[in-house]
């Protein structure tokens, strides 16, 4: 049985939009299916974390966008559960990460047909001394959480969600941030190596290289089971921030003064302030976090 978990708010209405195509296909017709859609946040996670007891159970398809996917991780954990993804969201950069092209239809037509599964590394985090969980895309500690919180609060999210241009809406929110940001001093530990690091724009932590709805943060990130890449930015004035995040989609941001690609299987961040952070896109506020590589694989449906 193959089930389908859907974000039906996900890209302000995307995500049950796409399954309803889905559902219209030949090849969604001929499965055997259960499906569920989501009704609150963390309602995904419960869905999924229902399923792991369940023997009949073949694959676990997620429709919606990363903040659906990040649940749908932290439901299942490390348990050998395949999923797949079919992007519905704003953002969707799980999908640019792994490798999923095409419409929703090209997608489940090849989720079903895919003979064999690849592995992916998640991160663990734990920030403030809570609960250990997981994340799928990137963290990120800084300017970048900033902005995400003011795209995610923002009231032109959802129109720019209409026009199909997610980034439109944390671009709108970079420039607004870039104004009154102040960097920070933080303490940063990368494998037991600590440094005090004054000025910090951002610090982030990646599986893969995309994040922002398609940024190209961090260009030399590869999918691999002991390290993460990490990007750490500081001591730049404002505009050449502004110039880093004008050459983030092409990935050409690394050669700019102050901008340090790093790699790191554990590392933690310490602030004296509370400060923003963000995981998979959705934002809080911390003073410490403490950030691993997972020590087992998820098995994810390719779809190319």
């Amino acid at each position: 049985m193959w089930v389908f978990i859907v974000n039906p708010a996900a890209g302000n209405g995307r995500g049950a939009a796409t399954f309803e195509r889905l559902q219209k296909t030949l090849a969604y017709q001929q499965m055997q299916v259960q499906y569920y859609y989501t009704d609150y946040e963390g309602h995904a996670e419960e869905i999924a974390h229902s399923l792991i007891t369940n023997p009949d159970v073949t694959a676990v398809i997620v429709v919606g966008g990363d903040g659906t996917i990040h649940e749908v991780m932290n439901g299942l954990g490390h348990h050998k559960l395949p999923i797949g993804f079919i992007p519905g969201g704003s953002g969707n950069d799980f999908a640019r990460g792994v490798g999923i092209k095409g419409c929703p239809e090209e997608i489940l037509e090849s989720l079903t047909h895919s003979e064999e599964l690849s592995p992916y590394w998640l991160g663990t985090y734990r920030i403030d001394d809570k609960k250990e969980r997981y994340f799928v895309n990137s963290m990120g500690i800084g300017f970048d959480a900033a902005t995400a919180h003011k795209a995610n609060h923002s009231s032109y999210k959802k129109l720019f969600n209409k026009l199909r241009f997610g980034t439109g809406s944390y671009v709108l929110a970079l420039l607004q941030v870039l104004t009154t940001f102040k960097p920070a001093t933080l303490e940063i530990t990368l494998d037991g190596e600590k440094r005090m690091v004054e000025n910090c724009w951002l610090i982030s932590v990646g599986n893969h290289p995309y994040y922002g709805g398609g940024m190209k943060i961090m260009p030399n990130a590869a999918i691999q089971p002991d390290k993460f890449s990490v990007l750490l930015v500081h001591s730049l004035p404002k505009w050449k921030v502004l110039a880093l995040f004008l050459t983030v989609f092409a990935g050409k941001h690394e050669k700019i003064r102050g901008v340090e690609l790093l790699e790191a299987s554990y590392l933690t961040v310490t602030s004296n302030i509370p400060i923003h952070i963000q995981i998979d896109g959705q934002t809080t506020t911390c003073m410490k976090s403490e950030i691993k590589k997972g020590d087992d694989s998820v098995s994810v449906i390719p779809s190319k």
